[in-house]
């Protein structure tokens, strides 16, 4: 595809949340080139699959309203490590044929977490506002019409990322995403 590599970009952030699985949650591996497709990797915590991953996570048709696009249900992938201070959270990817949309949601991490998400955001960069406490967001066009973006957010001692790769959606869109999340 003529995307490359770019498509896959929300995964660096990732590396930030692959301790999440220890907590309960879901992530990959940083280094990872592209989402997970089979098997979890298995962890010390319980391994979540598709459906537990689904059930915790917004539908893929809540997500695809939302974004303007039509998305399976989330699926699960593994990681290891562990949060900081009692932080719990969830990852959910929704991957479709074309399209990437990655929604990680922290519990007990707060604002202080941001600059961990945003060290890996390519593109412009800029601060959000009207979303939760604290926002920002990014911005990276791939061509043909398609981005990678994303926004991250804190409200209280939440925190929402949703990255949007290869998708027509708007970050405005996806602000919105988010403050629904939050």
């Amino acid at each position: 595809m003529a995307h490359g590599n770019s498509r896959w970009i929300p995964l660096l952030s990732l590396a930030f949340a692959a301790p999440l699985a220890a907590c309960g949650g879901t992530s990959t591996p940083a280094g990872t080139s592209a989402p997970a497709t089979s098997a979890p990797v298995a962890t010390a915590a319980a391994t979540p699959t598709a459906s537990t991953a689904s059930a915790q996570c917004p539908s893929g048709a809540t997500v695809g309203s939302a974004l303007g696009i039509t998305l399976p249900n989330a699926t699960g992938v593994g990681g290891g490590g562990q949060l900081p201070g009692g932080a719990t959270g969830i990852v959910c990817d929704y991957h479709a044929a074309i399209s990437n949309v990655l929604i990680e949601v922290l519990n007990n991490a707060g604002a202080s977490f941001i600059p961990g998400f945003t060290s890996h955001f390519l593109g412009t960069v800029k601060s959000v506002s009207g979303v939760g406490d604290q926002a920002t967001s990014f911005y990276e066009p791939l061509g043909a019409g398609h981005d990678n973006e994303g926004v991250v957010a804190a409200k209280g001692t939440t925190l929402v990322d949703v990255t949007a790769t290869y998708t027509p959606a708007t970050l405005s869109q996806i602000e919105a995403l988010v403050n629904s999340l939050l």
